[in-house]
């Protein structure tokens, strides 16, 4: 929970909205939204040295130390003597290191969830799991909502910023009480090495990091986007757009109490189908506001973002299951590493590309009945169309158990 106060502030709609104000355009938004993603690569080197310092130990080191750089970002807004572009360069650079030693520690910790839960209770774990994430995004979002009422000043963003330091170094006195992987054969097991190219074309994998990569590219870059887009929205202030993203995780704590139960009942794939099935209703929903077809208004945003929660909170969950599920003993921490890195790949890549194709779409404007073309509306029907694919490709997936 604490560790969700803290990065839905450094890499969500605060840092997002700071950029803006600072003259960040559409490309350098989806640059900054894409260090997370792109950092991960570094798990696949980072996994041959877990049986070396175990799992706590690894993702201690690393959390600890990204932490440092959270406080440095803090101290951006506050260096009045400093011009915007050069308060935006010291900003990324603050979250490129940041993300690059997450990226690293982050190797060890879907390894050691995983050794940690007992695969009968995975699904009710996830589902709690994603509770107390989602609780801690409403806390910050409110407290940053609060924080920056009416017109922000550089103070108010250094004290939320401020905020998400404090929040991640309580999380790290939370992460030295969950119990370390003692099990020397799991950790023997887990890390021998697999032929990359016969682990990327085992079947189920393989299936499994086409579902994702489409769906990352989808989804992406949406929570980015779409906070854009009410930031140059007239009548939206800064506060009003933190309230709304806050919606959405409303909406997915609406739905978690009771998925873990219909995972269990259903399985993984009817629900993922069903998640994809709302988020494109959600996509035509800003497709319809962006084009004119539907008023920007407080109540459709809100709508439309608690959809999105509710649709990802059942993706999300279902989605963990299933990469359980499909990473097998032998050579496990590769497996992981292998998968979040490509599928990272294409999740750092997907904001960074929107955003240029935003940038260049730039001031196009075009009317087609009662639909008004512009570099949104035009955005959102991509993003619907990739939709549907993803649907499709979520049938290929292999499920042992549902």
């Amino acid at each position: 929970m604490f560790n969700a106060i803290s990065f839905q502030i450094i890499l969500g709609a605060p840092l997002i909205l700071y950029a803006k104000s600072i003259g960040a355009t559409s490309t350098v938004i989806g640059i900054l939204a894409s260090f997370t993603p792109l950092m991960t690569v570094l798990q696949l080197p980072a996994a041959r040295f877990l049986p070396v310092y175990g799992y706590r130990r690894f993702v201690l080191m690393g959390w600890g130390l990204r932490t440092i750089f959270i406080f440095l970002a803090a101290a951006v807004p506050l260096l009045w003597f400093v011009d915007d572009a050069s308060k935006l360069v010291l900003l990324a650079a603050s979250l490129f290191v940041f993300n690059l030693l997450r990226g690293i520690a982050s190797a060890a910790w879907m390894p050691w969830i995983a050794s940690l839960i007992p695969e009968e209770a995975k699904a009710r774990f996830l589902s709690r799991d994603q509770i107390f994430v989602f609780l801690g995004s409403i806390v910050s979002l409110l407290i940053s909502a609060l924080l920056m009422t009416g017109p922000v000043e550089a103070i108010e963003y250094a004290l939320v910023f401020l905020l998400s330091a404090l929040a991640a170094s309580v999380a790290l006195i939370f992460l030295k009480k969950i119990p370390d992987v003692r099990t020397e054969e799991i950790m023997r097991h887990s890390s021998q090495a697999v032929p990359w190219r016969q682990m990327f074309f085992h079947p189920p994998f393989f299936s499994l990091v086409v579902f994702n990569l489409l769906f990352v590219v989808v989804i992406g870059s949406l929570a980015v986007f779409t906070v854009e887009y009410l930031h140059e929205f007239p009548g939206f202030n800064v506060s009003q757009v933190l309230y709304l993203t806050g919606v959405s995780f409303v909406g997915a704590l609406a739905s978690l109490p009771f998925l873990g139960r219909i995972i269990d009942r259903v399985g993984c794939k009817k629900v993922l189908a069903a998640a994809l099935v709302l988020f494109g209703l959600v996509i035509a929903g800003w497709f319809l506001v962006a084009s004119g077809v539907l008023p920007c208004k407080r109540r459709v945003i809100g709508i439309l973002n608690f959809a999105a929660g509710a649709a990802g909170a059942a993706f999300n969950v279902a989605n963990a299951r299933i990469i359980f599920a499909t990473m097998p003993l032998m050579g496990r921490n590769h497996f992981f590493a292998l998968f979040t890195v490509i599928t990272s790949l294409g999740l750092g890549a997907a904001p960074v590309i929107w955003g240029i194709s935003l940038d260049f779409i730039g001031t196009f404007e075009a009317t087609t009945g009662a639909l008004h073309w512009k570099r949104h509306s035009i955005y959102f029907a991509a993003l619907f169309v990739l939709n549907l694919l993803t649907i499709l490709q979520s049938r290929r997936l292999h499920e042992s158990r549902a």
